[in-house]
């Protein structure tokens, strides 16, 4: 049996499968559906992408009593970054090198599994590991990225190939790491590969037969507006990947996609603002054609991706009613956005200590960048630039409760140094790294990873959770007044989300890259987890690998104290250089 093989085996199937196979998969209004609903459809859950449920049965007062149900073991140790899909009972989920995993969601039992064959070499175009962040659901189909940057729908009953198609060609230094999202029928899909001096792309296919329907390249072609943005030729090369997944407002039928850092990093040669790197764009569903965008970090030189995915979140401003797009960004800053137009609101630092910027304009956003603390081909080291690259909050995704209009903000605080090439050593060559510069992080002191709450309406931070190391795992908000999140000494958490005060607490072995997700099956509530450090996290320190699927519900099996407790780590894992003094 090769890779591709599938795990149906009678032994691991059994009769009960059938109560939970071949039920009609969701349709475009069970997409829309939202409020009251136990299964987890999307990857930030619904299409606005809070990362909110309304289920209630685990709270404040009860969560001290979450023990684990079940787990699972996913077959590798390369780290894993995956949000599970929930529906009809069957939870599907991403291993590293795009496995995909079916199990019955309350017990734990595999119903079947699929791994991609991967050509010999592919290894070789993956900035930051094997990881891959989830699939897709829709009708008969589950949906899955490759790092060989093609997209295949698997029944979701079976795991059987229907279809696959090429996104890209990986040996030019595309990859695909990201969750899709259907909207309308429509399968849509974003690259990897900022670091390998490609041009990014959304694109977008008919979720039954696998057709293409529309490509958005992010970079604005010859001609196009905006391409006066890169000299010469330097937008053929110029990154904008669009490696997250984005969000959809239905009623707008726009789709929000944040896009990458341009390249190579070192900015002197390639003036301009780079058009649209560093952005948010707005994409018109059914044509691709980009309606809006806004550039959070013109001539980025620092590594500063917008692409983490924006929370779409109604609000009120100074008494009137705003259509917002929320966004944390790597540059330090915390972004509201009109997302009916892309304009300006407002902004507010998410970590103390910014310096390649002196401060945003307060009408557009726009940064007064620090020219000492850029990088440029001149062989020269620059330090420190606060935030490092890696931000401020990288691309694991925040919560945001609509009931209170607090979002919560996984943050890092530590600084980083960059030396940027000689020019003659910035050779473009496909399928080759394309940065152009070294880098290294620092710590800034002895608290690194904050999990912080932000009244988005009275533009105001209430309270923080601080960690010795980054944070680099999602966040989940609950109706019932909780909030989930993982860090990277292997803690999976539940927080007050009025306080902050953490009321329960379980070490997962591994550090937590992923988000967590909650459902509801026949009257329980559960909720889940990946436990495995990989990925960028694994650069920095050394923590024990794993590769673990977790689900607790209120009752099960114990496997030690639950309660949160006085705690203070044993030992924190060796990490980052303390940040030099000079």
């Amino acid at each position: 049996m090769n890779r591709t093989m599938l795990c149906m085996l009678p032994l691991l199937l059994g009769p009960a499968v059938s109560s939970i196979a071949g039920a009609a998969g969701p349709t475009d209004a069970d997409l829309l559906a939202t409020k009251g609903r136990g299964d987890w459809l999307n990857y930030g859950r619904t299409y606005d992408n809070q990362r909110f449920s309304p289920l209630t049965q685990i709270k404040p007062s009860n969560v001290k009593n979450l023990r684990p149900v079940w787990a699972a073991g996913l077959n590798s140790l390369d780290g894993l970054e995956a949000t599970p899909i929930i529906h009809d009972g069957v939870l599907y989920v991403t291993g590293s090198h795009a496995h995909v995993f079916a199990f019955d969601a309350a017990n734990g039992r595999r119903l079947w599994s699929w791994a991609p064959e991967e050509p010999e070499g592919l290894g070789t175009v993956l900035c930051c590991g094997p990881v891959n962040r989830g699939v897709a659901i829709y009708g008969d189909h589950v949906f899955v990225e490759t790092l060989d940057a093609k997209l295949v729908a698997l029944n979701k009953d079976t795991g059987a190939v229907a279809w696959e198609k090429v996104i890209a060609d990986w040996q030019t230094g595309y990859s695909a790491t990201g969750a899709p999202l259907v909207a309308k029928g429509k399968v849509i899909v974003g690259v990897a590969g900022g670091e390998y001096g490609v041009r990014g792309f959304i694109k977008a296919y008919d979720a039954v037969t696998g057709d293409e329907k529309w490509t958005s390249y992010t970079i604005p072609g010859a001609g196009e507006p905006g391409n006066d943005s890169w000299p010469g030729d330097t937008w053929k090369t110029g990154g904008g990947a669009t490696w997250q997944t984005g969000a959809f407002d239905p009623a707008l039928n726009l789709l929000y996609w944040g896009t990458s850092n341009p390249g190579p990093w070192t900015s002197d040669g390639r003036k301009g603002d780079n058009l649209w790197t560093a952005s948010l764009l707005a994409i018109d569903a059914d044509t691709g054609v980009i309606k809006w965008g806004y550039q959070y970090t013109p001539n980025d030189a620092w590594d500063y991706d917008g692409n983490n995915a924006p929370i779409l979140a109604d609000i009120k401003l100074d008494g009137k009613p705003v259509k917002a797009a929320l966004q944390s960004n790597r540059n330090g800053f915390f972004y509201v956005l009109d997302r009916t137009n892309g304009r300006f609101l407002y902004a507010t630092p998410t970590v103390d200590g910014i310096n390649w910027t002196s401060g945003l304009d307060p009408v557009t956003g726009r940064p007064k960048v620090n020219e000492d603390k850029r990088p440029l081909s001149d062989g020269k080291t620059v330090m420190p630039i606060v935030p490092g690259l890696e931000g401020g909050t990288n691309w694991f995704p925040m919560a945001y409760n609509p009931d209170t209009r607090v979002a919560f903000v996984p943050t890092n605080t530590w600084a980083m140094s960059l030396k940027g090439y000689l020019p003659e050593d910035i050779q473009y060559e496909a399928g080759k790294v394309y940065m152009g510069v070294d880098y290294k992080m620092y710590r800034t002191g002895e608290t690194v990873g904050r999990l912080r709450a932000f009244d988005v309406e009275k533009k105001k931070w209430l309270w923080e959770i601080p960690s010795p190391l980054p944070l680099f795992a999602g966040v989940l908000a609950t109706k019932s007044g909780l909030v989930f999140t993982g860090d990277q000494l292997g803690f999976l958490y539940a927080a007050d989300a009025k306080t902050g005060e953490v009321l329960w607490r379980f070490q997962t072995g591994s550090g937590l890259n992923a988000s967590p997700v909650t459902y509801a099956i026949g009257g329980k509530q559960y909720v889940a987890i990946l436990s495995g450090l990989g990925g960028d996290p694994s650069f920095y320190y050394s923590a024990p690998k794993g590769n673990t699927l977790w689900v607790f519900a209120l009752e099960g099996l114990s496997t030690g104290k639950a309660d949160a407790g006085e705690w203070k780590p044993d030992a924190i894992p060796e990490m980052l250089d303390p940040l030099p003094t000079r």
